[in-house]
């Protein structure tokens, strides 16, 4: 029997070209001309996962952390990791603070969330963000009343390490195989590995042929959790 489900954020609950690709360029801009290294900035978007408009499904800015991203530009640019870490994390907070619009839900999230916790669900948030940018979105997604566990990169090990699995089911008396698992990328599958099984959507970065190697669950959209009745659909 599942008694809670696990989403990732970006690409799985909001759309994430409109969030996160033209900030992390402009970041990336404004770091190579600081130190005056402009002819590194193609290097790095190419090597952060960017490809013009898209982001590759291996990349670090697909599924990692800003630590990630960070130490990717503090190595190429040969500059101090701790201030490029601090300078992204502000940076990206301050953008979705300044741009709430972009901020966009792949479907009416409010209604399938209270469909889900109406089943007995409990529901958690685990995400490569940090936990300030993470409650943001939540708030302004007008979801943060359902959502029962948040786990992020600066508080708890990062995808597919299993410890914010773990936390959720010792925190609500919840075996491992009671949990499922919802995401766009292979990282959001190696992590559903731990879990009863996971669930991958085409809304974010990971193609059908590559989440189908992971879980036969693969959805257009995280609104097919629940059919036209309210009804969760997935596989007890």
């Amino acid at each position: 029997m599942i008694k809670g489900i696990l989403f990732d954020k970006d690409g799985t609950l909001i759309e994430f070209n409109s969030l996160w690709i033209d900030s992390t360029y402009e970041f990336l801009k404004n770091i190579t001309e600081i130190y005056n290294q402009e002819s590194k900035l193609e290097e790095l978007a190419f090597k952060v996962g960017l490809e013009g408009k898209t982001v590759r499904e291996d990349s670090a800015l697909a599924g990692k952390t800003s630590a990630d991203l960070a130490r990717i530009i503090s190595n190429t640019l040969a500059v101090d990791f701790d201030w490029i870490l601090k300078e992204l994390n502000d940076f990206y907070y301050r953008k979705i603070k300044e741009n709430p619009e972009k901020i966009k839900p792949v479907c009416d999230l409010t209604e399938l969330f209270a469909q889900l916790k109406s089943s007995g669900l409990k529901i958690g948030i685990v995400t490569a963000d940090n936990y300030d940018v993470t409650q943001y979105i939540l708030e302004v997604l007008q979801l943060l009343e359902y959502v029962d566990f948040i786990a992020t990169a600066d508080l708890y090990e990062r995808k597919p390490n299993v410890e914010a699995l773990q936390v959720f089911c010792n925190q609500y008396d919840i075996e491992l195989d009671e949990v499922i698992h919802v995401g766009d990328t292979s990282i959001d599958m190696e992590f559903s590995k731990h879990c009863l099984y996971g669930v991958g959507v085409l809304t974010g970065i990971g193609s059908a042929s590559l989440l189908s190697t992971y879980t036969p669950y693969v959805l257009n959209n995280v609104a097919e959790l629940v059919n036209q009745d309210g009804k969760v659909t997935f596989p007890a």
